[in-house]
């Protein structure tokens, strides 16, 4: 009879000692992801941490201005971001197309207005190959191809937006530059196929030692609109608005 009661009580020492193993393992387990995450709560919050700073670029591409008007009815814009080995593209397309628009309805020297909108994110740890904006600029008559018209060019702004009250002079206008041939025959063959000369690479007007030497005129001008919001940049030591 003793043997038997000891057998069947539940409170033996056998249980009590299992019990107790799987309640300390249940405690382990459970601390184990909690030491985990608090060095990751502190090594966020912990001041001095940041390991890139970020540019966020919003605005325009607003309209374009030829002084005697352009040689085509209707005028359109690719734009493309560029920058260094540093900087990465967080968000926003890096390339872009505006719609066509004319300004025949007016006077020819009228603004022809893309209105086409910007918004980009890049993020970099250094400022090295600051980003960049080329714009190509293209003309179409009637169900004819597209041919070029001209080239242009600017570095996206450092500093932030100017106040409301001067907004309308935040616009930066930006020269179209059309490049030319070398010699006379290329001007008549231009002539003939009424086709100006392009670029096989435009991102040589961006350096000015692969630029050097090229034949360039100025003829019209291109008007933006850009405002920045930067983020970061003191935690990395670089205090540009001071």
């Amino acid at each position: 009879m003793d043997d038997s009661e000891e057998t069947c009580y539940p409170g033996n020492p056998g249980n009590d000692s299992q019990s107790k193993g799987s309640s300390r393992q249940r405690q382990r387990k459970t601390k184990k992801p909690s030491a985990l995450e608090e060095p990751d709560d502190e090594l966020q919050d912990a001041p001095g941490t940041a390991s890139y700073f970020s540019l966020c670029i919003t605005g325009q591409i607003v309209s374009a201005t030829f002084p005697l008007g352009p040689d085509k009815e209707f005028i359109f814009c690719r734009y493309e971001l560029i920058a260094g080995p540093d900087w990465q593209l967080a968000a926003g397309p890096q390339h872009g197309l505006t719609q066509m628009s004319t300004n025949r309805s007016g006077h020819f020297s009228d603004q022809i207005v893309f209105n086409m909108p910007i918004e980009v994110t890049y993020k970099s740890t250094s400022p090295f190959g600051w980003p960049q904006i080329l714009i190509s600029v293209f003309g179409q008559s009637g169900g004819r191809d597209e041919s070029l018209l001209g080239y242009a060019h600017v570095h996206l702004p450092v500093f932030g937006n100017r106040p409301h009250g001067e907004q309308a002079s935040s616009l930066s206008a930006v020269p179209i530059l059309t490049p030319r041939c070398q010699n006379m025959l290329g001007d008549v063959t231009s002539w003939l196929l009424r086709r100006q000369p392009e670029l096989k690479d435009p991102k040589v007007l961006l350096d000015n030692l692969q630029s050097k030497g090229l034949s360039m005129e100025s003829y019209g001008t291109l008007e933006l609109q850009l405002h920045t919001i930067m983020r970061g940049a003191r935690k990395l030591g670089y205090n540009w608005h001071n």
